[in-house]
C-alpha cells in the first residue's frame, strides 16, 4: 500500500485551506473527512490517494470549466468583488495543482 507523507509547509497548507473550507461549510461527506483525516495525521494512505486525487481533478474541472457559475454567483451576489472572487478561484486552481503534483 502507498502512502505519502505530508511533510512539506506548503502541502500542509494546502490540504488545511481545503479541510478548514469542508469546516466552514460544515460539510461531513467522505470528501471533508478525507480532508479533515489527512490535515490531523499528516498521511494520506492508499485509496485515500486516489479519492483525493478524484476530488481535486473534479474540482479543478469545475473552476476551469464553469464561466456560467461564476457569472450566476456573481449576479446572485452583487456584494462579492469579481475580481478578489476571480483571485480566489485561481489561488485555488494553483493549490489544486500543486497537490495533484504532490499526489503523483
Amino acid at each position: 500500500m502507498s502512502k505519502r507523507i505530508i511533510k512539506g509547509e506548503r502541502i500542509k497548507a494546502i490540504i488545511h485551506d481545503i479541510a478548514e473550507d469542508f469546516r466552514f461549510s460544515n460539510e461531513t461527506g467522505d470528501y471533508a473527512l478525507l480532508f479533515y483525516k489527512a490535515d490531523i495525521e499528516g498521511v494520506i494512505r492508499g485509496t485515500e490517494i486516489d479519492e483525493m486525487v478524484e476530488y481535486l481533478t473534479a474540482g479543478l474541472k469545475e473552476l476551469q470549466d464553469n464561466m456560467q457559475w461564476r457569472r450566476e454567483f456573481l449576479n446572485d451576489n452583487p456584494q462579492i468583488d469579481e475580481v478578489r472572487m476571480l483571485e480566489n478561484l485561481g489561488v485555488i486552481e494553483k493549490e489544486y495543482i500543486e497537490l495533484l503534483e504532490f499526489l503523483a
